[in-house]
């Protein structure tokens, strides 16, 4: 439980820069004139350069706003701590109104003070989810005040240090800034470290005033505490596991959960083979219903999902399996468009809007003061999501919303209950049909899976040539590689249409070109089709070679050449290519 509640308090200011330990040591209190022309120095970098490198700086605030800031900054280097410093630095970066971007001060975290509590954000309230024990029964109230400042007063003066493109994102910062005690001294809400004030309604609705000294990291260590989290790491078996990247478990005897903590590679376990094993999940149990869970994923790569993005759109697509993605406010950067992809396959979203952004400034890199040492980091591209994927078109600079809207209860936290996942358990109807015919890019999709098989090939994603056919589809690869070896192609207007049934003449034409690409030949007998007349001319001489060999058998004497192909037909057509 301490290392738990320090895992808490520092999550939002550890691990996010390196500082000389000079920096660190140095107060208000002796600052020379050298230190001074130090900060006026990084503080001259950091206007420059973040202007070079971000790829629109002022794209919410007017440069004249800038360099007023900075004007102020320099007025006031004198009189900063170390500290102070940098919150000054932070408010001067978080006018660029980007999530990505902002001063990075974790480094000098060993030498801040916190007060033992962190909070939740529940229902518009933030609620003491973890403290210190010896005020155990303040533990799920909510925090009013901190030393008689209403909490909206509080939020108003710390959110001028926090940069951000949307509501959400703004609120999760904040939450991480709110027992900081130097942070706190700034902004005027605390004088001492020793006489500290919350103000707190306790869940019967009467008002308690915690007394509560804010301590050194290490002093919080040693401090024995309480927190909702424990209650529901115990109970609740959807609960975040950060100890892995991901993993899946079964829900019920149709539901298997997949959680996806970060867009990571997991060494011991590849994406493409973890995707193996929920397929071999649900192929041997029968599950109809997946839930992957993005509400603790603050990104990486996006690119590292691919493998199951494309698994699960296909049960979707041609199995009817119901299909969920979980996100929240910490659903963060490549988890946000790991979440519009899901989307775009066809997953309901469930929970509450994300942190991240739909179209945002993204791709970070970052630079480092070199006097004071704080890093300083940058989008350094716009990303604009609906360019790529039509689920995105219909939001912007914005926070990606659910379809279905739900908010973890209080009450669900206090007894080890995950609301959004009970709502989606408790869905009966949520099965659609399987696709009965084979679809176009199911055939693409076959044709290239075998082929791959049999010669060991890898087919790679290229350039799709068909603007129906997005390269973020589970087919979209096997498509291209069917269009460039000529097996199949698009149709008179340009385009592939991929959801569009096969007839069993345009089968017995694309199965041709594919044994004619595979160099194989066929024993075929002539045969005599009752319906001749009504097979268009180009595709004759193609059902006639694939009627001869059995291949596309007769059905009472006729092809049959428009109706189209079952899903049933064609798992008994496909093993008699291998040959």
């Amino acid at each position: 439980m301490k290392k738990q509640l320090i895992s808490i308090l520092l999550a939002g200011v550890l691990g996010l820069g390196t500082a000389p330990p000079a920096f660190a040591a140095q107060t208000a209190d002796v600052i020379s004139t050298d230190a001074i022309a130090a900060r006026r120095a990084d503080l001259a970098t950091l206007s420059t350069t973040l202007a070079l490198v971000h790829p629109n700086i002022y794209a919410n605030t007017p440069k004249s706003v800038f360099d007023a800031k900075r004007a102020e900054i320099e007025n006031r280097l004198p009189e900063l701590s170390n500290f102070d410093f940098a919150i000054a630095l932070s408010e001067y970066v978080a006018l660029v109104g980007d999530s990505h971007t902002g001063a990075h001060i974790g480094n000098l975290a060993g030498s801040l003070h916190f007060l033992p509590f962190a909070p939740s954000y529940y229902n518009g309230e933030w609620i003491l989810s973890a403290l210190s024990a010896e005020h155990r029964d303040c533990l799920g109230g909510a925090l009013l005040a901190i030393n008689d400042i209403p909490i909206s007063e509080v939020q108003s003066r710390i959110s001028a240090m926090i940069g951000a493109d949307n509501e959400v994102y703004a609120r999760r910062q904040l939450g991480s800034l709110l027992y900081v005690y130097e942070v706190l001294h700034y902004y005027g809400i605390a004088n001492s470290p020793e006489e500290i004030t919350l103000t707190v309604r306790l869940q019967d609705n009467t008002t308690q005033h915690i007394s509560m000294p804010a301590r050194l990291s290490a002093e919080i260590q040693q401090l024995p505490t309480v927190s909702l989290n424990e209650q529901v790491t115990a109970l609740a078996p959807t609960a975040a596991d950060r100890s892995k990247l991901y993993f899946m478990k079964p829900l019920d005897d149709r539901t298997i959960y997949i959680q996806y903590n970060a867009c990571q590679e997991d060494e011991s376990l590849p994406m493409e083979t973890f995707a193996g094993q929920i397929e071999t999940a649900i192929r041997q149990n029968g599950y109809n219903r997946a839930i992957v869970d993005l509400r603790n994923n603050g990104g990486g790569s996006d690119g590292v999902f691919i493998p199951l993005l494309h698994l699960l759109e296909e049960k979707h697509e041609q199995d009817g399996m119901a299909f969920y993605t979980l996100i929240g406010e910490a659903t963060f950067s490549s988890a946000l468009i790991n979440a519009v992809e899901l989307k775009n396959a066809g997953a309901t979203l469930v929970g509450t809007p994300t942190g991240g952004s739909v179209d945002h400034f993204g791709a970070v890199s970052s630079f480092t003061l070199p006097n004071t040492g704080i890093v300083i980091g940058h989008s350094t591209k716009f990303i604009d999501l609906g360019e790529l994927l039509p689920a995105a078109q219909a939001y912007g600079v914005e926070s990606l919303p659910p379809d279905i809207s739900v908010t973890q209860t209080l009450e669900d936290s206090l007894t080890g209950n995950d609301t959004a996942v009970n709502i989606i358990l408790s869905r009966t109807n949520d099965v659609t049909q399987p696709q009965p015919s084979l679809t176009r890019a199911a055939l693409a999709t076959a044709l290239g899976r075998a082929y791959a098989a049999e010669t060991g090939s890898q087919i790679a994603l290229g350039q799709s040539p068909f603007p129906d056919v997005s390269m973020f589809t589970y087919s979209a690869p096997y498509i291209i590689w069917a269009q460039q070896n000529n097996i199949m192609c698009g149709e008179s207007t340009g385009y592939f249409a991929p959801n569009r049934a096969v007839t069993r003449q345009e089968l017995a034409c694309v199965l041709a070109r594919y044994l004619t690409f595979r160099g194989k030949g066929l024993a075929s007998q002539p045969a005599s089709l009752l319906d001749a007349a009504s097979i268009s001319p180009w595709a004759a001489d193609s059902v006639h070679a694939m009627a001869g060999a059995g291949i596309l058998p007769l059905i009472n004497g006729s092809f049959l050449p428009n109706y189209a192909v079952s899903r049933a037909e064609w798992a008994e057509i496909l093993p008699k290519l291998s040959f």
